[in-house]
């Protein structure tokens, strides 16, 4: 499309991922109310229509695009990439720098949370899939130096306050 050849400034995409039980949609109305005005923080599941994540993974890049084009810093919340593939999306190449961070917690921890929710969460192996997951996508931050913040026994607002200071530290950087 056409619009996207309009802007030529570097637009910065934070990520902050996380599979499900790391905390991330309790975290994301704390952070957003830390940031304040002029950021946009945002729980990707809040798109998702009949299971597809990548459609609304492109909606989400269009509307961090959009953002951007208002002077706003937009920061997602998502389970990436085993849900949402934004590498994959048209429009990641207008992106940089592409920053993540990822929230995660002890297996213990993840059971009590996902066991809590019910649903799909007792039905067959889902959960130790999930955890099984966890520890890979765990391993795999650890090994490309993405920050990782341990959401086990932090309270929420410490948890909040470490995503903003590690989002201001790559806005000032």
């Amino acid at each position: 499309m056409e619009w996207r050849k309009e802007w030529t400034i570097p637009i910065p995409l934070f990520l902050v991922a996380g599979l499900s039980g790391a905390g991330k949609t309790t975290v994301v109305p704390v952070v957003s109310k830390l940031l304040g005005k002029g950021f946009n923080v945002y729980d990707m599941d809040d798109l998702v229509e009949n299971n597809n994540f990548q459609a609304a993974c492109n909606l989400w890049l269009r509307i961090v695009y959009f953002n951007s084009r208002c002077g706003n810093h937009t920061i997602l919340f998502g389970s990436i990439p085993y849900a949402y593939q934004p590498e994959l999306c048209e429009d990641y190449a207008m992106f940089s720098p592409v920053c993540k961070l990822l929230l995660h917690c002890n297996d213990s921890v993840r059971t009590i949370r996902l066991e809590e929710r019910g649903g799909v969460w007792k039905e067959g192996n889902n959960l130790n899939v999930a955890l099984h997951a966890a520890q890979g996508m765990y391993q795999e931050a650890t090994a490309l130096q993405i920050p990782i913040v341990d959401t086990s026994s932090t309270p929420i607002e410490i948890v909040a306050q470490q995503v903003k200071d590690w989002i201001i530290s790559k806005i000032v950087n």
